[in-house]
Formats: C-alpha cells, structure tokens, sequence
C-alpha cells in the first residue's frame, strides 16, 4: 500500500515538473561548456595568453561600479560587470572585446532562465521550492521503485521501435534503469541546486551544527598593514599578495561600501570555491583594514562553501565534470520518458 502512495507522488509530481526539469537540466547542461559557448559565438574571446592580475588592475581601475573577476585558465579575460548588468571583456592590453548587455544573447538568457526563471527574486524563490520538489519526486520514485531481490536484469533495458507494442516496455525500462544508473549525480545535481537557492540558510544551518575550527589549517595570520596606502587597484593587489602570499585574488568590488571600503575575494590553493571566499577590505586611499580567512571558519560553514563547486563540476576534474554531465541528460531524460509512457499507457486505456 505504501509503494502505491508513492508511485502516486511521484506520478503527479513529475508530471507537474516535467517541463521545469527538461529546461533547466538543457540550459545547466549547456552551461557547463559556458567558455566554450561563448568562444563560439565571440570568436574575439578565442585570447591565447591570460592577462596578469597587473593588467586586470589597469581596467578595474576604469569602474565604479558593479564587479569583476580575474583572469583564469577556464575564462582567459578580463571580465567586468558594471552597475547595469552589462558584461565587458578585455584583453591584457585592456582592449575592450564585447560587451555584452543583460539578456543581450541567448547565453545570457540561458544563465537568467537556470538561475532565476527570467524572474528575478521571486524566481529565485521558485527554484527552491520547485527544488525541494524534485527531490521529493526523486525519493518517490526510488521507493516505489527499489526492488525486493536485486538483479542486473532489473536494469536491462529493450529496445523496440516506438510504434511497436512493446514500445510501451522500452520506455518504462528506460526511465527505471537511467534513474537508478545516475542517481547519484542525479541527486547531488538537485540537492545542491535547491540549497544554492537557499544558500543563506544552509550556510546558518550547517555553521550551527558542525560549529568546530579546522586547526592546522590556518597559518599565523600577519599584522594588517596600515602604514601601506592603496589608491588603486594595482597598489591593493600588491598589498594582497604581501600580506597573503599563499592566497590568489579571483573577484573584486568594484563599487565600494557604505563606508567607502573596497573589498576583495581570494582564493587558496586548496579551496573549491572557484572565486574564493577569504575577503580583504581596504579603505579609500587608505591600508588594509581587516582580512577574513575562509579557513579560519567553522567546519560547517566550509563545507557549505563546496556546493557551488560540485553543481557547476569546478572540482573533480574530467570524472566528476561526466559524471555531471550525464546526471544533467538524465534529468532530461527521465521527464520525457516518464511523460511518454504515462500518455502512451493512458491512450492504450
């Protein structure tokens, strides 16, 4: 009795999340070859050396506004977001390439619509909540399914032509066995994509339940600098890499506080966040006033700062980057074989 409430969740759920699941598994599917995407359609952006964070400095020193990251082997440009939302990419003689207004190109609708559902906030919202009910489905699905006696053949799969009769077969078997093969990524796709959405409260949450210090890893944090000045962003740069060698700047505020201070994110050689989430704030013509380090913070907190790197397979290399990959084409595949098969079995009727 209770597998047949479960197979009802989870018929319901996925056809009410069908579509969802199909557009959002397509368009982080494509965005995880973004780079690429973009190279493809911006030849200029094909740059063969990486600009020096010297000459990223030059450029940021152009805005007051907005954001800007630095140089890297997987985006080889200077990128700036201005105030706007506009996108500019540069090159290390601080030629402009493009820009790229929001929602100007179909690369940017894809990362608007997979973020956000072209809604802004209230998208964001959404996402969570559609999130947690994909895992729903994903649980509903499993129990309905899990076998009594397990056997490879309860994950072989025959292949029929769809207008056969036994078409109907080929697409349940299909449904079970990609769901079953690719759980696992299948799983960690939707559990980290629902808490990127709710990043604030797993944040909290994971900081109150492993509250403990990492020791070991922090080294003896140096005395701040407050007889060096920086007036730019090249000056800041330097004090960084004096004041944390070990440490590589990755995002930097381009429009600066309250109170006037500009900010800076970093990232160590051993950290998955690929912008980093160490943090030095420096005041306007003036020194380093404060460092945090991500390493000095809780255990929970730290592991709350790897999710973003599993969804988007910044870490893993190759194995973790397929294993993604095929866990986004099997949330595609799932929604349509499963729709299929439920209007093919309710035709039959």
């Amino acid at each position: 009795m209770w597998r047949h409430g479960f197979g009802r969740v989870h018929k319901w759920l996925g056809l009410s999340l069908a579509l969802w699941m199909v557009l959002v598994a397509l368009t982080g599917t494509l965005l995880l070859y973004k780079t690429e995407l973009l190279q493809l359609q911006y030849p200029q952006l094909r740059l063969v050396e990486i600009p020096s964070a010297t000459e990223a400095a030059v450029v940021f020193n152009r805005f007051d506004a907005g954001y800007a990251y630095l140089p890297r082997a997987d985006k080889p440009w200077i990128e700036v977001v201005d105030g706007a939302g506009t996108t500019f990419y540069f090159d290390g003689s601080g030629k402009e390439l493009l820009a790229r207004p929001q929602l100007g190109d179909w690369v940017s609708w894809m990362v608007e619509f997979h973020h956000h559902l072209l809604l802004h906030e209230l998208g964001k919202d959404i996402m969570g909540i559609l999130g947690l009910l994909s895992l729903l489905l994903v649980i509903a699905g499993v129990v309905r399914w899990w076998p009594r006696h397990w056997s490879w053949r309860v994950l072989s799969v025959r292949f029929v032509r769809p207008r056969q009769r036994q078409f109907m077969a080929t697409l349940w078997q299909l449904h079970r066995s990609s769901g079953v093969i690719f759980l696992v990524p299948i799983a960690v796709l939707l559990l980290t994509g629902t808490a990127i959405m709710y990043a604030a409260s797993v944040n909290a949450g994971l900081s109150q339940l492993l509250p403990q210090k990492v020791p070991q890893t922090v080294p003896q944090q140096a005395k701040l600098l407050p007889q060096t000045t920086a007036a730019n962003w090249q000056q800041r740069f330097a004090i960084a890499n004096q004041f944390w060698p070990q440490q590589t700047p990755r995002l930097v505020y381009l429009a600066p506080t309250e109170e006037g201070n500009y900010r800076m994110r970093l990232q160590h050689a051993d950290e998955w966040h690929p912008n980093g989430r160490s943090y030095l704030v420096f005041a306007p013509q003036g020194p380093l006033l404060s460092a945090d380090d991500v390493r000095a913070k809780s255990l929970g907190f730290q592991l709350s700062q790897m999710v973003y790197p599993l969804h988007i397979a910044a870490v893993g290399g190759w194995f973790w980057l397929t294993a993604v990959l095929l866990g986004g084409l099997a949330l595609m595949l799932l929604p349509i074989t499963g729709v299929w098969f439920w209007w093919r079995r309710r035709a039959h009727r």
